[in-house]
């Protein structure tokens, strides 16, 4: 029987290219830079390709590249620089790159972010956790995982985890988050 799955839709790379660049305006990379120096925060932006988004003035974009080099989307949030904390008021910021680039028919799977560098460090034990940002923050601090986000607690899920098959995989979910992961990762 023909299989009938539908392709999983990509960014292209021009999209993805265009923004790296802005970090002067970017409201996360301002608030890193009350945490650590700039050398640290170029190679953060190189590490994570971490982009800059005018969807929001100050807003970034958190590129879900998978372990191929595919760009599946980017998840745009804005922050406040000197909390790091997100905007979530009058509204929730957060959107998508394929939404705000109206690409018709896009068929988003998602994957971990961070997951282009399972390639890069094939020996190196992985740590999951829930927000990008804590995912990029955590590989100043220990630097002995590669440090992966799901995007949400309830994003940790088979599919995403199955680039991770053969590694050592350690979770560390938000304080509310571990019966739901511990039942997860049974799973």
């Amino acid at each position: 029987p023909k299989s009938t799955s539908i392709p999983i839709s990509l960014i292209p790379f021009e999209t993805f290219k265009h923004s790296r660049n802005g970090y002067d305006v970017n409201c996360f990379i301002k608030w890193i830079t009350t945490l650590f120096d700039q050398k640290t925060i170029n190679a953060l932006i190189a590490r994570y390709h971490i982009g800059t988004s005018d969807h929001w003035s100050g807003a970034t974009i958190f590129w879900q590249i998978d372990k191929r080099g595919n760009i599946r989307s980017g998840k745009i949030m804005l922050y406040n620089p000197n909390t790091g904390r997100r905007v979530k008021e009058p509204i929730n910021h957060i959107t998508w790159v394929h939404k705000v680039l109206k690409l018709k028919d896009f068929e988003l799977q998602q994957c971990l972010f961070g997951e282009h560098l399972l390639k890069l460090y094939p020996d190196m034990s992985v740590g999951i956790v829930e927000s990008e940002k804590t995912a990029v923050v955590a590989s100043v601090y220990l630097p002995q995982f590669i440090w992966l986000a799901v995007g949400s607690c309830n994003d940790l899920n088979e599919a995403k985890c199955r680039p991770l098959e053969g590694r050592k995989v350690f979770l560390f979910p938000d304080l509310n988050g571990f019966e739901k992961w511990n039942v997860k990762s049974r799973e």
